[in-house]
Parts: structure tokens; C-alpha cells; sequence
């Protein structure tokens, strides 16, 4: 046979497929993405400036936004009388109003704490009932004042003092030993007034 030359080998074709493109963000290998977290994260200035910005802010919309007093009181004197087993007690109450508006007493209570720690919650005797205890009691006549009672109007920038008279099943010792009387005077359309002696 004769010899025939070899033809020369064929270069491959490369097809597309196998040429390299370029990498878009859906397709880049995972190594590169974690290898230097350090340089991916932004500046730690700016964003603690951010940080302290953001808290400024909030704190000035917080301080402007607090809620100013309404009224203040005091438990001026307590004057208490036996009453057969039980304890009368009759508390003098000096209210200041600080707002532009009328203070209109909703509703007024107290709690007694004595020393072993027990609670006795009142509600105030409503103004005739008051007004009768005054005169059949001496003793309370130290307190005497204006009745503090319910749908009481206390008008803008005045002062109230006041009394009212509640009622404990406790003995006049034990009244004496008490560890607290509070006095709570809750407002239509205002924070509630808690007064503690």
C-alpha cells in the first residue's frame, strides 16, 4: 500500500461552552465571597456616628414628649377617733393645681398598711356623711377644712385644702402603729394624684 502522509491533526475546536465568562453576582464562587469579610463591611466611624445620631434623637423627642405634673399634694394632718373597735380617720389634703385646665376628683380611696404588713383599702365618706362626723367627733375638728369630694373642680393654677374622713377595722394602737396611709385621688382626664405618709 502506499504510503499516504498523515494529514496533520485537527486543532480542536473550542466551543463555546468552554471559553471563560465573565463572573456576574448570581454566579460567584462561594470562596471568593467569604475570604475577607473584613474588607466587605463598611466603616465602623460613619456608623457608630449614625448610632449616636439616632440616640440624640431619641432622647429629644423623649424628653420633649414627657409628661409634665399635673398636680401635687400633700397629707397635711391625721387625725384619727375610736369608733367602737374600729378606727376613724380623718386626713387633711392640700392639692395644687399645675396645668391650664380645671382639675375635676373623680374618685378618692386610701389603703392603711399596718406594722405586720396587712392592707385596708377605704373608700372616702361621701360629704354629708363627713360633715356629721366632724360634729360627732371633737377630735377631728383639727382637720377642719373644705370637704374633699367627689366632682370636686379645682380651677387653674389654685390650691384646695381639704378633708376626708375613711374608715380602717383596725384598733386606734394599731392605726398608730400603721407603717402607711396612702391617699389616692384619681382626675377625669388626668394622671391619678397618690399622696403617702
Amino acid at each position: 500500500m502506499p504510503d499516504t502522509p498523515n494529514p496533520a491533526p485537527a486543532k480542536p475546536q473550542s466551543s463555546p461552552a468552554a471559553q471563560p465568562h465573565p463572573p456576574d453576582a448570581g454566579h460567584m464562587p462561594m470562596g471568593e465571597e467569604f475570604d475577607r469579610a473584613r474588607w466587605t463591611l463598611p466603616p465602623l466611624v460613619p456608623i457608630l456616628i449614625a448610632l449616636a445620631l439616632v440616640a440624640v434623637v431619641v432622647f429629644v423627642v423623649t424628653y420633649s414628649n414627657r409628661p409634665q405634673p399635673v398636680a401635687s399634694g400633700s397629707i397635711m394632718k391625721i387625725v384619727r377617733v375610736d369608733q367602737q373597735g374600729a378606727t376613724m380617720a380623718g386626713v387633711q389634703i392640700k392639692i395644687d393645681n399645675k396645668i391650664e385646665k380645671q382639675l375635676w376628683i373623680k374618685n378618692i380611696t386610701s389603703e392603711l398598711e399596718t406594722a405586720d404588713g396587712s392592707k385596708y383599702p377605704d373608700h372616702v365618706a361621701p360629704s354629708a356623711e363627713a360633715a356629721r362626723y366632724l360634729k360627732a367627733f371633737p377630735a377631728l375638728q383639727e382637720i377642719k377644712a373644705d370637704s374633699l369630694r367627689e366632682e370636686l373642680k379645682i380651677p387653674t393654677g389654685t390650691s384646695f385644702t381639704g378633708y376626708a374622713v375613711f374608715s380602717y377595722p383596725i384598733s386606734p394602737d394599731e392605726f398608730d402603729k400603721r407603717k402607711s396611709l396612702t391617699v389616692r385621688i384619681d382626675m377625669y382626664d388626668q394622671p391619678s394624684l397618690v399622696m403617702k405618709q
